[in-house]
């Protein structure tokens, strides 16, 4: 029998039913966001540069953290990394050599809630937040009203 007439369905067999196996091996799952691994820190100079979308050449930054800013590091690089200003949440790009990770005291002031000792509580409830469901049968128009089956047709003209 003619053997080598087989190889290549063989060949081609071994590598589908191959590349098919199963192992036991476990995906590794990212669970993690860069909000919640992210790093407390500070400005640490006087006056630095904050950019919005990155910095490029000829272009102003977009606006100056001062010192003690406190911001929050989302992805740290050589020349500049992007972070989060804890303040307002604005997130941006500022010089990595112009932060430093915040004092313990730092990061217990920025986390805790800021209240404001003059402003008066709200009397009214909070506004009532819902979806709007196209189905619901209270969203839906009611029908138009038909003309009654006893009026005469219209004359043509």
């Amino acid at each position: 029998m003619n053997y080598f007439r087989f190889l290549p369905a063989a060949a081609l067999a071994a590598i589908f039913f191959g590349g098919c196996s199963s192992t036991n091996k476990t995906a590794p799952v990212t669970t993690t966001t860069a909000k919640r691994d992210a790093k407390v820190f500070v400005v640490a100079v006087e006056s630095a540069a904050f950019f919005r979308h990155g910095p490029q050449a000829g272009r102003d930054p977009d606006k100056t953290l001062s010192k003690e800013t406190v911001v929050k590091l989302i992805r740290p690089s050589f020349g500049y990394s992007k972070v989060e200003i804890v303040a307002t949440g604005e997130q941006g790009y500022i010089s990595s050599e112009e932060i430093r990770p915040a004092s313990s005291a730092l990061v217990a002031s920025a986390s805790a809630r800021k209240t404001d000792p003059l402003a008066t509580p709200s009397t009214q409830p909070p506004a009532e937040q819902f979806h709007l469901n196209s189905s619901d049968p209270r969203l839906v128009p009611p029908p138009e009203d038909l003309p009654s089956s006893d009026r005469p047709a219209p004359t043509p003209e």
